[in-house]
């Protein structure tokens, strides 16, 4: 798998994608203009680092900036030679991962999104009658990632020592407090990955037991025939995280229905009809598809 991660191709595809993302420098201030100065000597001095085992990441630039809602979301954002070689080890890691994932699953996936999880809603909602909603996210759940469960986690499926060793040392640069070993940064090209692959857990049991459910990174919904069961969903999905170390976010967790109506990802759900913002205008649709949400990127999750 190191291999495959360090291939001259994959390292400049990866650097393609950094520069066309023309994201932040990282604490270094070395900006995506000066790394690409020089950019095939530093991603054989990248290379060669990583073969002599002497890749260490640099620390990582922490900027905040305002939600929409209120309140600031740390950014934590790597020097571009991290980020590099981070996106070469997603371009290996995403295809092993996605022969993994489960279909309940649609954020940060390719192929997949905000169409795909509004497609399958609506299928539970018209063609199963499941009108009750535990409408909820995981509380503060970047920040609450248990990096020895997700190490172990990822070993089942990545083999490659070396590959790990690497990945414990993006977990550990990028804690959000120095104790205890949790957290993964929001702003790293690895994190959505990981992040998926610890909540897949969650996946794996509510689908085993075949509720009704959809997740997009840490916002998800379980549907459901009755109130009973939306509370019963409630209390299942909170052992479950129990046993991951994360909780509901009391806030943000509430049983409704379709005739109520309810947000997710920014798309108002109310009776037979949706909703969402676009270009300044609030669209309605009733019962079906728009091709406008094939680009429609909920807020925060850019």
């Amino acid at each position: 798998m190191i291999d495959a991660m360090l291939e001259w191709d994959n390292l400049c595809e990866a650097w393609e994608r950094v520069a066309d993302n023309r994201g932040a420098p990282g604490l270094d201030k070395i900006s995506v203009r000066r790394f690409a100065g020089h950019w095939e000597t530093n991603l054989r001095r990248l290379r060669q680092l990583v073969l002599e085992q002497r890749y260490r990441p640099g620390e990582l630039r922490r900027v905040a900036i305002p939600k929409k809602e209120g309140g600031q979301r740390l950014l934590q954002i790597p020097n571009v030679g991290d980020r590099v070689l981070q996106r070469a080890a997603l371009n290996v890691l995403e295809p092993v991962y996605e022969q993994v994932f489960l279909d309940c699953s649609y954020g940060y996936r390719p192929g997949r999104g905000l169409r795909q999880a509004v497609a399958t809603i609506l299928g539970y909602r018209d063609g199963r009658k499941l009108l009750w909603v535990l409408d909820s996210d995981v509380d503060n759940c970047f920040d609450s990632i248990d990096h020895s469960t997700l190490v172990r986690l990822l070993m089942e499926d990545v083999s490659d020592y070396r590959v790990l060793g690497i990945l414990r040392r993006w977990l550990e640069n990028g804690r959000r407090y120095r104790r205890p070993d949790r957290g993964i940064a929001l702003g790293m090209p690895i994190s959505p990955l990981l992040c998926n692959v610890y909540l897949h857990q969650l996946d794996r049991a509510l689908r085993g037991n075949r509720w009704a459910y959809v997740r997009y990174a840490d916002d998800f919904l379980v549907l459901c025939a009755t109130r009973r069961q939306a509370e019963h969903a409630r209390q299942v999905v909170s052992e479950i995280l129990l046993g991951l170390k994360l909780q509901l976010e009391p806030t943000k967790t509430q049983i409704t229905t379709f005739s109520r109506g309810f947000d997710y990802l920014g798309v108002h759900f109310e009776r037979d009809s949706y909703a969402f913002p676009w270009e300044g205008k609030q669209v309605q649709v009733s019962g079906t598809i728009v091709p406008w949400l094939w680009s429609y990127m909920p807020e925060g999750y850019e």
